[in-house]
């Protein structure tokens, strides 16, 4: 039943959604009317302000951004766990934030009192990485270096792929992918570029775990770095849970989520 009302209501959306892009397509075509509704698109761009654990936070959510409002929305009660952590730096600590989105644990680390004195910031994706950029500015957050790029287990060409949300393209599936070539480096060789070191490392990047943890075996020995929490799968966790054991870190807190077609957790090392 479920598995029909889910097929009832793709097949209404794209009656709807589908019928409205190709009158806009042919409106874009044919006419030069076209042009008054990219003006008036073009300057719509909500700019809420979310309260997270006392702190306001502004950020941008282009319409066409789903998962920034649903995230939002539920923002200190999405992954409590991570605003805990934060919650327990000290004062002038550097926070490397490797799969930022556009903001979720960024923009509350900086802007909470006493929060860190450097935050680095990653991510590959085209459309977060804006938002983040906006999202810092708009914050007047000085204390964030943030990098467009990709981190694996070593120098080399990767293929990503981006999900394209919830747009409704004729012949495509709802939620399809797009792939793009990039470069990647490993967090080792960021180190060594940079001379940035971490005390706290979060890393939730949707499958590219294990080899981001793989390319950081001389940052692990860094007593600097005090603690990483790290999304994993259930492919992943086992070979993450053995690299922490290894570097004298022990599990302080795991928490399990059931996605549609996995599990996975959030799991915090600390440093023995």
């Amino acid at each position: 039943m479920i598995g029909n009302n889910k097929r009832s209501r793709r097949t209404f959306e794209n009656i709807i959604f589908g019928t409205i892009n190709t009158v806009l397509s042919k409106l874009v075509e044919k006419t030069n009317l076209s042009k008054k509704i990219f003006d008036f698109y073009g300057r719509i761009l909500p700019i809420p302000q979310t309260i997270v654990r006392g702190i306001p936070i502004k950020t941008i959510i282009p319409l066409n951004q789903v998962g920034i409002y649903n995230t939002i929305k539920n923002w200190e009660e999405r992954e409590p766990e991570v605003l805990d952590w934060i919650d327990s730096f000290e004062e002038g600590c550097t926070f490397f934030d490797v799969g930022a989105s556009f903001g979720t644990e960024t923009l509350y680390a900086a802007l909470k009192k006493d929060g860190p004195e450097k935050i680095v910031s990653f991510d590959l994706s085209l459309e977060a990485s804006f938002s983040l950029a906006y999202n810092v500015s708009l914050n007047k957050i000085n204390n964030v270096e943030q990098y467009f790029m990709a981190l694996s287990d070593k120098i080399k060409l990767i293929r990503f792929s981006e999900p394209t949300n919830y747009n409704y393209v004729k012949g495509m599936d709802k939620y399809y992918f797009l792939s793009l070539n990039t470069i990647s480096i490993s967090l080792d060789d960021f180190v060594r570029l940079t001379l940035l070191s971490p005390d706290y490392i979060k890393i939730d990047v949707d499958g590219a775990e294990q080899s981001i943890i793989s390319g950081m075996s001389e940052t692990i020995k860094n007593q600097r770095l005090k603690s990483v929490v790290v999304e994993v799968s259930e492919t992943s966790e086992p070979f993450i849970t053995r690299f922490f054991d290894k570097a004298d870190f022990k599990i302080d807190f795991e928490r399990i989520f059931e996605g549609e077609e996995t599990i996975y957790k959030n799991i915090i090392f600390t440093r023995r």
